[in-house]
């Protein structure tokens, strides 16, 4: 039989939050899996999003996290609480061994920092966790001034979480091949057509950051008429099966035979597969976006609102992102010049919009505007000898 590693040699990396920080959270997951040579990492996620990493056999096990439950829970305590004890410990015991000597919590809240507790075994001394805490603290300040000052910030959320679990960014993107899935039957022929296939993501997780189905829809229709061999696939979750439908109403007749709508039709996997057969993933700051440089697809961001390139703009190189000049709903939309990105190669700023393209060294993840790279540089560098000095060293090497 082969040897189960033991309790001491098992470290669990806690990510609850949505899909774009889980996918975001694979810099830091593959660095640890990297430089924790003999050890068994797992990674406790949201229940619905374990799909994303279940294919990745260096991870021992993707544990999942019914928030919903835990929050019905949380609302009978007070009527309750033995009987709800009594089911939040069954629930903990079914999980399996949750003993750990290493845990890497996140997310900076409260939930976050019980379930490190929760999963702190014995094999954790006070030490350890005077360590972790260490660790973490200059890196929680830095998030909580980016959050604060809305500032220069250049360094990534996803480098951040690597500088948390004390490791370095690898200087590479994550890429996880999708789960071999069928997909449903009028879907099927996605990206099997020759052409350039564009997945459009019409959703995002916050309505201020959401791109009105208007604007998808003059934005099919030019690409559309742009190229003879483009194709579309609208993607969402269910809740934005409307709009999708919106859009397509909208649009005439004619085109539909090159639109395919998987909105709020496919499950995780079966998104995986339908965004790694397109070439390109066009959205918002959302989920999806993030799903597609996973699996090997080029982005087209547009962010605004809250939502900032520097922080949470798709991972890797050679992406693309339209920043809108100021924290507001945008009045007009670079809806041209993305497509000239696309087809032509033509890389221009739109009217309150500025053009950036992804790329990678040694500090992880960075956007280049054509401007001022070595300050980019020397900022990102001072950020991390200040939160990680113990990291610079080598990472300067």
């Amino acid at each position: 039989m082969p040897h189960e590693p033991s309790a001491e040699h098992r470290d669990l990396v806690i990510q609850l939050a949505r899909l774009g920080d889980l996918v975001q959270s694979l810099p830091a997951i593959e660095a640890l899996l990297e430089t924790a040579q003999g050890r068994t990492l797992d990674v406790l996620c949201a229940a619905p999003l374990t799909a994303v990493l279940a294919g990745d056999r260096r991870i021992g096990r993707v544990i999942p996290w019914d928030g919903e439950q835990w929050r019905a829970w949380a609302e009978r305590w007070q009527e309750n609480p033995t009987a709800t004890l009594h089911a939040m410990q069954r629930y903990v015991a079914s999980l399996g061994d949750t003993t750990y000597e290493r845990v890497y919590p996140l997310n900076q809240h409260v939930r976050s920092q019980l379930m490190t507790q929760l999963f702190s075994g014995r094999f954790s001394s006070a030490q350890d966790q005077e360590h972790s805490e260490a660790r973490i603290r200059p890196w929680a300040q830095h998030l909580r001034q980016v959050a604060r000052e809305r500032g220069a910030n250049r360094v990534h959320l996803a480098d951040v979480w690597c500088g948390m679990c004390g490791v370095r960014p690898r200087g590479e993107a994550p890429l996880l091949v999708p789960p071999a899935v069928d997909l449903p039957g009028d879907l099927a022929e996605i990206g099997a057509r020759p052409g350039r296939w564009v997945a459009l993501a019409i959703g995002a997780g916050e309505a201020d950051r959401c791109v009105g189905p208007a604007v998808w829809s003059q934005w099919i229709r030019e690409l559309l008429t742009e190229t003879d061999d483009g194709h579309i696939v609208l993607i969402g979750s269910g809740t934005e099966r409307e709009t999708a439908q919106a859009i397509l109403e909208s649009l005439p007749a004619l085109l539909h035979g090159r639109i395919w709508n998987a909105a709020g039709r496919t499950t995780l996997s079966q998104l995986m597969r339908v965004l790694h057969t397109c070439h390109w993933v066009v959205g918002a700051d959302t989920g999806p976006l993030h799903l597609g440089t996973l699996v090997g697809t080029r982005a087209m961001g547009w962010y605004f609102s809250r939502a900032r390139i520097h922080e949470t703009g798709p991972y890797g190189d050679g992406h693309w992102v339209f920043q809108h000049a100021a924290h507001t709903q945008p009045g007009s939309w670079p809806i041209k010049e993305s497509i000239e990105v696309m087809c032509d190669g033509r890389h221009r700023n739109a009217e309150d919009w500025t053009l950036w393209r992804s790329r990678m060294d040694r500090w992880g993840v960075f956007f280049d505007d054509g401007s001022g790279r070595e300050a980019i540089e020397h900022s990102r560098a001072g950020i991390w000898r200040t939160c990680a000095p113990d990291l610079c060293e080598s990472m300067a090497a």
